[in-house]
This record gives C-alpha cells, structure tokens and sequence, in this order.
C-alpha cells in the first residue's frame, strides 16, 4: 500500500488488460473533482488507498495502444508526467504519432508543456492539497506478479490455478516482460 508520501502511478496495468490506468494513491483527505479536462475517463474520484482498497483515483487512457499487447506491437510510446504544487497531469502519445512534441521526441535542458494539449489524466489540487497528501517522489519501476489487483483478474481471466502457482511453475512465460527505455528524462 501507499505510504503517507503517496503514489503517483503514470503507467499501470493488469494482464492483458488495456487501456493505461494513471493513479494517484494517497492517505485520507484527498479527492479528484468529478469533472476534469483530460482525454481519459476517470474511475474514481476518492484517492485515499484505504477506501478504495488501493483503487484510489484512476484515469483510463483514451487509447488502447497505451497498454499491454497494443502498446509492444506498436514499439512502444512516450510517457509525460508534470508535477507542479497546483496539479499533475500524464501524456501519453503512440511512438510514431505525429502529435508527439518536438522537445518531448528531441529533448534537450527544458521542456514547453503547454504546447503538449490535453493531458490524457489530470489531477488538480482543487480538492487534494498536495503539499499535505503527496511528498518527495522517486521513479520506481517495477514488474509486480501477483499480488493484491493481478489474482482476483489473473483467476477472472479464466487462467488455470492460482497466479503464484502459475509464476512459479512457468518462468519460460515471462521472458517477454520487460521495460526498454530510449531516455528516462527530468527537468525542474
């Protein structure tokens, strides 16, 4: 679960299961305005991890190839997140969309976020002060199998046994699942 400095989840996901799901985790106290300028749709407005039993305050992608089997056949795409003390908002564009912003595809010292468009999730600090519920962040990047969100679908994709059986028993099944990264880039 969360810690008290929350969690910022830019791409998230379960099995095969697309779209992306953009999350912002926190402790009580902090909520998403039902109604917000993003090309995504949310899935819940109340943040808090206890609540929500870790569900907190998803925003689905728009676009199926941002996630799983779509996004690998389609090499991939860039991922955004701007944080700032008023909001945070994801970008996601497919690798060869031509709406990728020249300095997101050709970086250099900074970045012009305003002429990115809709984000595809946002996240304001309308209801959320996030100087209260969001700390320091690092980037964490994991492939987590099993676990809390992954069983209950792993058994209702009608997959065989439990999910850890699974893992343990068909190690041959994952080599496939990894991240490759051109950049991981940071501006301030």
């Amino acid at each position: 679960m969360v810690t008290a400095q929350g969690e910022i989840d830019i791409l998230e996901g379960v099995n095969d299961h697309v779209p992306n799901e953009s999350t912002l985790h926190s402790t009580a106290g902090c909520t998403m305005p039902a109604s917000r300028t993003m090309t995504g749709w949310s899935v819940g407005n109340n943040c808090d991890v206890y609540a929500t039993g870790n569900t907190a305050c998803g925003v689905l992608s728009s676009d199926p190839n941002s996630y799983g089997p779509n996004f690998n056949d389609q090499g991939g795409g860039w991922y955004a997140i701007e944080r700032t003390s008023n909001f945070i908002s994801v970008y996601f564009w497919e690798r060869n969309s031509p709406l990728v912003p020249n300095d997101v595809k050709y970086p250099g010292s900074s970045v012009d976020t305003d002429s990115w468009g809709t984000p595809t999730a946002y996240f304001p600090d309308t209801y959320c002060n996030f100087a209260t519920y969001l700390g320091p962040m690092n980037i964490v990047i994991d492939l987590t199998l099993c676990g809390y969100w992954a069983d209950p679908a792993f058994n209702g994709d009608g997959c065989p046994g439990s999910c850890i059986d699974y893992v343990n028993n068909n190690p041959g099944a994952f080599s496939n699942a990894y991240f490759e990264f051109n950049a991981i880039n940071v501006y301030h």
